[in-house]
Formats: C-alpha cells, structure tokens, sequence
C-alpha cells in the first residue's frame, strides 16, 4: 500500500538533476579558462603546449638566424639626428651580396653645381608680332603665307574699313573748315582796327578759327592713330583736289599704293603690315573675310633669338639667379645644345606645378631651333673649381629633416652617419671612348670623408632594416 511523502523528501532529488546538467557547461568554461592561462604564459605563441621549453628555444633559433643585428647609438643631442651612430651588423660578409649592398669611396673631386629642369623653346616674345585690322572692315588683298619672309613696313593684308574713309573726310572738311575760319577772323581784325565791326565780333571769329583749328588736329590724330600719318600743315598748301588724292592710299606704301592706284578700287583701305622683320608664323586672314580687331590675322616672330622656358623646382628655386649661365638641350638631340644665359626668374611659384618658372635669352643662327621644341635645361650654379668633398646621389637617406648615410667599418658592420648636404652638381669622372665623362654627385659639408666607404645601391635597404628594428621595439 503506497504512502505519501512530503514534498520536501523530493528535494534532493530535483538539485541532482540540475547539477548533473550543468556539468558539461562547467567542463567547457573550465577547458576556455584553461587556454586563457596557457596563451597569457605563452603569449599566444602556438608550440607544444606539453614542452613549453621547445617553442622558446625555436625563437630563440630564430633570433640567431637574423641577417642584421640593429644597436642604437648614443642619445642624439637637442635638434640632432636620432640615427647617427645607430649600426647595423651583418650575419656574415656574403649577407652584403645577397641583399645587393654596393659601397662607393668619398671623394674629393671638383664639382660643378647644376639644376636641371624641364624646359621649352618660345619665340621672343619681344620679337613676335600678332596683327590685327585696327578697325572693323573686309579683307580685299592678302599678301603673305605662313613661312614667308617678310621686311619691316611690308604689306600683310589690305581691309577695306569705312571708318577709314570717315576719317579722310573728316580731316578734309576741318582744313576747309579752318581755311574760311581764319579768313573770317582776318576779316574781322581789319574791320574792327576801322571801326565797322565791334572788338567783340572780331574776338568771337578769332575763338571761332582756333576751335576749327582743334577740329583739324582732332581729324589729323584720327588718322594718326589707324597708323597713317599725316601733316595737315602740308595739306592745306595743295589744292582740295591734291588733298584728296594725297588722302586716298594714305599709309600704303608707294610701291604698293601704285599697284593699286592702277587698279582703281575703294578710297577707304588700311593695309596690315609687319612692324619687325622676320617669319610670318601663323595667318588667319582669307580674302572677303570681314574682320575687327580682336581677330589676330597674321603673327610675325624674328627667329633670330629665341627664349627657353625652364620650369625650376621648388626646393631649388632660391638657387637660382639672373645671371647663370643655361644649356638647353632638346628631346631627341642630346649631341646638340644652345647656351645662354638666365634673363628673368618668376617673383611667384606656379600654385599648380610647385615650380619657378625661369627665363633665358639665346641667340639662335639661322633660325634652325624651332618654338614649341621640348627637353631639358641646366641652370650651372657654380663652375668647377676648388676640390669638393662630393658622393653618390644614391648614398643619402631622408628620415625627417635628417640625411644621413650608411658608412661602412668592416665587410659587416656599418654605421648610420648624419650628413650635412650642399651643392648638387657634376663632377668630370675617368673618360671613356675618348669623350669626357660626367657623374651626378652631391656636395658633403660635415659628416664623412674622402677615403671612407658609403654605401651607394641598396643603401634604401638598410634604412627599411632600422625601420623594421624600430617597429619591434615598439610592440
């Protein structure tokens, strides 16, 4: 016969249940805490977790197989260089081959200081003439033709302009304006020295003849300014018919002003003509063309001197003077060069391609360098002179505002030098093929000396070395 028990009796038995359900969640979050330790002893370095003394001693294998050894030197002073005296030593003298090492010997040579810069010819442009019609009009006669060479005062281009003609007319009624002017202020005069006019009368006839006077100059400067001088003093000594044949191919050559006076044709011309002597360069006019102006119809270059342009950086910008002495050399012909000298140098740098833009005059004989013609320029900073203590460009390192270079003690051991820099220029090397030779080389101021051996290629691979030394030391 069954009896029943209390519903504490039961207990135990439901608290059983629930530890052995939670025994795998234990065993799991004791496995995790286990790990936890193991990677903090370890620091997480995966080896043999039951010979903890066989991972260590791989690192330690590790270590003992580096190619460099980094030792840093002593504490740089105040505004020094952090990396001089720092050296880098080398596992075994063939680690230089492998690792493509090259050293140079410092030298004292002497040095040319150069600047080299991308450069383009231009036509003077104190020598290049662009022309337009200098009133509204329609071109009836064009003379020239691209490459044509052209003498000062010759004919380009004739426009047929009724501003032109407006002006002749002008000038001629002001002279016959002037002539009656004064005759009546003759007049005047003498009547009122008889009494039959009044004082008054003959002042207002005298003011009436100057005002046509300023009339007169006012026409004349008219004509003056479309680039036709005139005397209206001569003027008023003909005859109105002589005036007006004067006036009609006024500003034309005589040579050319017969050709057309044989054909008859328009009073109103104005011709185009060169101001200069030299080569028509470009030609936009077509006969019937109506033109004005701001239309540039021929341009006119004396190719007897021509400009380079040279675009200097920025860095060497304050090196650069009036003054020096420049070569240009054009794409494609490295056997041939022009030389002159520096005449101008920007006040600005270009906002765009951080560089000064430098000017040099050089004569050009028989116009054989054409405008336009790209290469470089070298801008001679300083002439060979006194003995420089000088190295490969390739031999000097950047890490801030520090230069420095890789000096070599032994076949494995070398030490970080800072360097102080001048001048970066030329040096004449050993000649070969019987022409004389030229090497890049930079000035060394303070730092190393002739005889010491400075790596030159491969120097950028020691500098990632002590890069990544400094990268360790900061984990």
């Amino acid at each position: 016969m069954a009896t029943d028990r209390p519903d504490h009796e039961a207990l135990p038995v439901g608290w059983g249940r629930w530890l052995l359900g939670l025994l795998p969640s234990a065993a799991v979050f004791l496995l995790l805490a286990a790990v936890a330790v193991w990677g903090g002893r370890t620091e997480w370095k995966f080896g043999n977790p039951f010979s903890p003394g066989e991972s260590a001693g791989k690192d330690k294998e590790r270590e003992d197989r580096r190619e460099t050894v980094v030792t840093p030197g002593p504490p740089a002073p105040a505004g020094g260089c952090p990396l001089h005296g720092t050296r880098i030593r080398l596992a075994a003298p063939d680690v230089a081959g492998r690792m493509g090492l090259q050293v140079a010997v410092v030298e004292s040579r002497p040095l040319a200081a150069v600047v080299t810069a991308p450069a383009e010819l231009n036509y003077d442009e104190t020598r290049l003439a662009r022309l337009s019609s200098r009133v509204p009009g329609t071109a009836i006669r064009v003379e020239k033709q691209i490459g044509d060479r052209v003498r000062k005062g010759e004919v380009l281009a004739v426009i047929d302009a009724a501003a032109v003609g407006k002006a002749k007319t002008d000038l001629l009624e002001a002279i016959t304006a002037l002539d009656l002017a004064e005759k009546q202020a003759s007049s005047s005069a003498d009547s009122a020295k008889k009494g039959a006019v009044s004082g008054l009368q003959a002042e207002r006839d005298a003011a009436a003849a100057r005002q046509t006077q300023a009339r007169v100059l006012a026409a004349q400067q008219a004509l003056v300014n479309l680039g036709m001088p005139v005397d209206s003093s001569d003027l008023r000594k003909l005859t109105p018919t002589q005036q007006a044949e004067r006036l009609r191919l006024l500003g034309l050559p005589t040579e050319y002003a017969k050709g057309l006076e044989m054909r008859g044709g328009s009073d109103n011309l104005i011709p185009v003509s060169s101001p200069l002597e030299g080569l028509v360069v470009e030609r936009n006019a077509v006969p019937g063309e109506v033109v004005d102006p701001t239309k540039v119809l021929f341009a006119v270059a004396d190719l007897n001197r021509i400009w380079v342009a040279a675009d200097v950086r920025s860095e060497d910008a304050d090196r650069v003077a009036v003054g020096q002495r420049l070569a240009f050399t054009a794409d494609g012909h490295p056997g041939e060069s022009l030389t002159g000298s520096v005449a101008w140098t920007s006040t600005a740098i270009d906002p765009r391609t951080r560089t000064l833009r430098v000017r040099a005059e050089i004569e050009n004989p028989a116009a054989h360098w054409r405008a336009r013609t790209f290469g470089t320029a070298r801008i001679t900073l300083r002439a060979e002179g006194q003995p420089a203590t000088v190295i490969h460009p390739d031999a000097v390192q950047r890490e801030g505002e520090c230069r420095y270079v890789f000096v070599r003690l032994d076949e494995t051991t070398f030490e970080v030098r800072a360097v102080r820099l001048g001048v970066r220029g030329e040096a004449a090397a050993r000649p070969q093929d019987g022409r004389a030779q030229r090497e890049a080389r930079v000035e060394v101021l303070d730092g190393v000396r002739p005889g010491e051996s400075v790596v030159t290629t491969g120097s950028f691979i020691l500098k990632a070395e002590l890069l990544k030394d400094q990268l360790g030391d900061a984990d």
